[in-house]
């Protein structure tokens, strides 16, 4: 029995989750010998509640998956936020503080110049922190256009994004990613809508 791919699992998963994704597979089997697996780029795709998109995409150099959506704030306002690690300061210049010592002691905000102080309060941290224990690195992404012509009704806006850089498939990966991944946007989208007149 042949084993099942990775493709194949998410599927079968996003399924079990009640979930039936859009799948693209462009082969480049023309011009890679066949038993190259990086030789095609797949992209799966799901609309989630409050136009909130489930995002997998895996090619030649780089795999992620995500949660996405749009988010109305300035225009200027663009971060990462990562949990913080002792050699952040190799991999991030740029990097604010809110101001709030349990954030800026758990949390590292990479940015050219926007401070996230109305975005990142005590609970969104937190929840950040909750799926970052879940086994895998998430970066929480804000920013102008992020997904290029990915997922079309989001082209050319700011995109929160909650994402890994891993192709997720196992069931409980899913979950806990569209679980408090989506809470978390959804606090951040509420907390912003609040907070700011475009």
């Amino acid at each position: 029995m042949e084993e099942k791919s990775g493709l194949d699992k998410l599927i079968e998963n996003l399924a079990e989750l009640g979930l039936y994704p859009d799948v693209y597979v462009e082969n480049k089997g023309a011009f890679f010998p066949r038993h190259n697996r990086f030789a095609s780029s797949t992209t799966v795709t799901v609309l989630l509640s409050d136009a909130t998109y489930f995002l997998a995409r895996s090619n030649v150099s780089s795999s992620f998956t995500g949660i996405y959506s749009s988010i109305e704030l300035p225009v200027e306002a663009e971060y990462k936020v990562h949990k913080r690690d002792w050699f952040d300061f190799l991999f991030f210049s740029k990097k604010q503080k809110v101001g709030i010592k349990y954030i800026d002691k758990n949390l590292t905000i990479a940015s050219p110049k926007w401070i996230p102080s109305k975005e990142l309060n005590l609970e969104n941290a937190n929840l950040f922190l909750e799926i970052n224990k879940a086994g895998k690195p998430y970066k929480l992404v804000v920013e102008n256009n992020y997904l290029f012509s990915i997922i079309e009704p989001l082209i050319d806006k700011k995109i929160i994004g909650v994402e890994t850089n891993d192709w997720l498939y196992e069931k409980e990966d899913l979950e806990n990613l569209l679980k408090i991944g989506g809470e978390l946007i959804r606090k951040i989208k509420k907390n912003t809508n609040k907070n700011f007149e475009i």
